[in-house]
């Protein structure tokens, strides 16, 4: 069968703690090579842009992509395709847009748990949108997060966000005035924001950082944005990302950083390597560390196939059957 999931189905179906462990599996595999993963392609449009981002999970038995279009002055649309990898059945397309968040989420989950530090009970937010949302999620699910702070430029925005996710989180959350106020003694850092880096539009300035803290950076997936300094890339003293090769070619964070001479290469590595184990995401407690994020095609497809799986317990969705047409020759 082929499930059709709105985006309202793939919202009652995700569970960020589902999805961090389902991501933590991908990027384990990714590790083992046992995935394929190209580089996503981007094609230019008359109003924006179509990006496609296809990978093949050989242990896991699936492939699929993600494909989305617009641009951020218009707004976006997601689209996840899940197939099974051993016979090419189509399981399911979904509405995207809420479910990358969530694996957005999930992924900073995956990386807190590994570089954050371990007993982290403190939050600094800047950002008050869903991805801010799913972020802080995911980092309660893996710290034992009791209070936090949060900023964004309009103030009902962020006193709005502070009310609904400390009551759902069950922590003391509060609204600040300025972005430095929100990150200045806290454990963790989360900024997921839409700044541009236009003038003086920079959300996270790397002269904020504290020993021992970790920052998770999700925000400027294109190289026009920016939403932390090159400083924070100076100063921190372990870098993660999901991807190097997308990183260096689509993150405006980093072509700063490179441009400033302030990205050391012999300080970073992937995500997937601090999975595996085979290095560390923190080597003491005084260590600065960040997260560097633009997000792969094993996210999407791995957050999916968890979606699907949720969304058949639950009955949700449309299924259509057989979707697609074998052609044989």
């Amino acid at each position: 069968m082929t499930l059709l999931l709105t985006n309202k189905d793939v919202e009652q179906a995700t569970n960020i703690k589902t999805q961090i462990d389902s991501i933590e599996k991908g990027l384990l595999e990714e590790a083992n090579n046992a995935v394929d993963l190209p580089p996503r392609l981007n094609l230019a449009t008359t109003s924006g842009f179509f990006r496609v981002m296809p990978a093949v999970m050989r242990d896991s038995g699936l492939m699929g992509y993600k494909v989305f279009h617009g641009s951020i002055q218009q707004g976006v649309r997601y689209l996840i395709a899940v197939y099974n990898e051993k016979d090419g059945i189509l399981l399911s397309l979904m509405d995207a847009a809420y479910l990358t968040a969530a694996r957005t989420g999930a992924t900073t989950g995956v990386a807190t748990k590994y570089m954050a530090p371990p007993a982290a009970k403190t939050v600094g937010v800047i950002g008050s949108g869903l991805e801010a949302t799913t972020n802080l999620q995911a980092v309660c699910v893996v710290r034992p997060i009791e209070e936090g702070k949060v900023f964004s430029p309009t103030p009902a925005n962020r006193e709005r966000f502070a009310a609904r996710m400390g009551d759902k989180l069950g922590i003391n959350l509060t609204a600040v005035d300025t972005p430095e106020q929100a990150v200045k003694d806290v454990d963790t850092v989360v900024v997921a924001t839409n700044t541009t880096g236009v003038g003086d539009l920079i959300a996270y300035r790397g002269k904020w950082m504290q020993t021992g803290g970790h920052v998770n950076s999700i925000g400027s997936t294109g190289l026009q944005l920016r939403e932390i300094d090159a400083e924070t890339f100076r100063r921190a003293e372990r870098i993660v990302v999901d991807s190097r090769v997308q990183m260096e070619g689509e993150s405006g964070d980093l072509k700063a950083a490179l441009d400033a001479g302030s990205y050391d290469r012999s300080k970073v590595t992937e995500l997937k390597e601090v999975v595996a184990g085979r290095t560390k995401g923190r080597s003491g407690l005084d260590e600065i560390t960040l997260f560097k994020s633009v997000g792969t095609a094993i996210q999407d497809v791995a957050a999916g196939f968890a979606v699907y799986k949720e969304a058949v317990r639950q009955g949700l969705g449309q299924d259509v059957g057989e979707f697609l047409e074998l052609k044989t020759f």
